[in-house]
């Protein structure tokens, strides 16, 4: 029994594998999701929105939300929500082979976004959606 679970303290020890997100910090807090929901809202010109994720490198921010009208989405800000209006908006489905071609939609419809997010967010939702 002791062999077994020093085998399993090294496994859980040992590093999660690197993606594209590793290096993006994800951390949304219960205030930033209270202070960005009505200003979101307000902006997308629905009555509530629920926000579920950020993607944040740089001043940059890929904010998913949830509208309870429509399907949920991806907006993409060029600086923090409450400063900006989204300047790109993505939605939908994607399959594991149309990763490239959504990294590059994000490079083409939110222009100056870092390379490194925009790889984040076309693996996220070809490879990774809901974690």
């Amino acid at each position: 029994m002791r062999r077994w679970m020093a085998v399993l303290g090294m496994v859980l020890a040992l590093p999660a594998a690197a993606t594209p997100c590793t290096s993006i910090d994800r951390i949304l807090t219960p205030q930033q999701k209270q202070a960005w929901a009505p200003v979101i809202a307000r902006q997308l010109r629905v009555a509530r929105v629920d926000v579920l994720q950020v993607f944040r490198l740089d001043h940059w921010r890929i904010v998913y939300v949830d509208t309870h009208r429509s399907d949920n989405g991806f907006l993409f800000y060029r600086e923090d929500p409450l400063d900006s209006r989204y300047i790109a908006t993505w939605a939908g489905a994607a399959q594991p082979g149309e990763e490239a071609s959504i990294t590059q939609w994000t490079q083409t419809n939110a222009p100056g976004i870092p390379e490194a997010l925009a790889q984040c967010f076309g693996w996220y939702v070809t490879q990774h959606r809901d974690s």
